[in-house]
């Protein structure tokens, strides 16, 4: 069955109740509807850039369970600017902080900065307390690149994708950025071209079948194996396999005597 609310208001009159709770509950369902088969991660934005020398995460929309939270644009150098040098730290989603005042009710999730092997959680990236920078989109050692412990490891950051989490679009960037640089791109590399080019990233599965089209194995035990057979089979020459040359017969087929009559001329006529 379908529904639909169509909500009228009069001239002068005062919003009611089932009004203001219809007016409330549409953006609501329209995103759980529309992302119902998504799992957790980023919706949009929550892009890493740089910034005066600082890394900062956009302001985005975040999947978590049924519910859809907004995020705030963060400066992450200020973030962990207190880490001890030399540690390795994640960056995670806290515990949700709830408050309700006149009857709205506020639940806020605030970044915590926590030791590698501390809890787990909702992840937003991975580095060692010191000089960090965010990863080179245009690296010629790309896994090193996006792995370096002088980088910001984005590598278990979750982006929302139908059936899951992908990997954040910055990595997909990088991956688009080496494949336009393909002297011989593959029609299976093409392919990818046009996804990421329309839509920023693809999925876990897509990715496999990437991965498997070009001849390559794919490793899924952890993300820097699926990193690494991506990179594999995006470095991966297309090899064109031509059909064999059909040779010529080694003797000459001979031509067939014209048969039937024809004319001639009398020289005596």
């Amino acid at each position: 069955m379908l529904s639909r609310n169509e909500l009228r208001f009069e001239r002068r009159s005062i919003l009611t109740a089932t009004q203001l709770r219809a007016i409330e509950k549409f953006p609501r369902e329209f995103l759980r509807l529309k992302f119902i088969d998504c799992g957790d991660g980023i919706i949009s934005g929550l892009d890493y850039i740089e910034r005066d020398g600082e890394i900062i995460l956009t302001e985005g929309l975040v999947k978590l369970g049924k519910n859809f939270f907004c995020a705030e644009e963060i400066n992450l150098s200020e973030l962990i600017k207190d880490a001890t040098d030399g540690k390795r730290y994640k960056i995670i989603l806290g515990e949700p902080q709830r408050s309700a005042e006149e009857n709205v009710i506020t639940e806020k999730i605030s970044l915590e900065i926590r030791e590698l092997d501390d809890k787990d959680g909702f992840e937003l990236g991975r580095f060692k307390a010191g000089l960090t920078r965010l990863p080179k989109i245009d690296a010629e050692d790309l896994f090193g690149e996006i792995t370096s412990l002088s980088r910001l490891n984005l590598l278990n950051v979750p982006y929302s994708t139908r059936g899951g989490a992908t990997f954040h679009p910055l990595i997909f960037k990088a991956i688009l950025t080496r494949l336009e640089r393909k002297e011989n791109p593959a029609p299976s590399d093409f392919a990818l071209m046009i996804q990421l080019a329309d839509f920023g990233i693809v999925s876990l599965n897509a990715l496999k079948i990437f991965v498997v089209s070009k001849g390559v194995d794919w490793k899924e035990n952890s993300r820097e194996e699926i990193l690494k057979s991506v990179i594999a089979a995006v470095d991966k020459e297309w090899e064109i396999i031509l059909p064999e040359k059909i040779s010529a017969p080694d003797e000459e087929v001979s031509k067939p005597e014209p048969s039937g009559g024809g004319f001639f001329i009398d020289d005596d006529y």
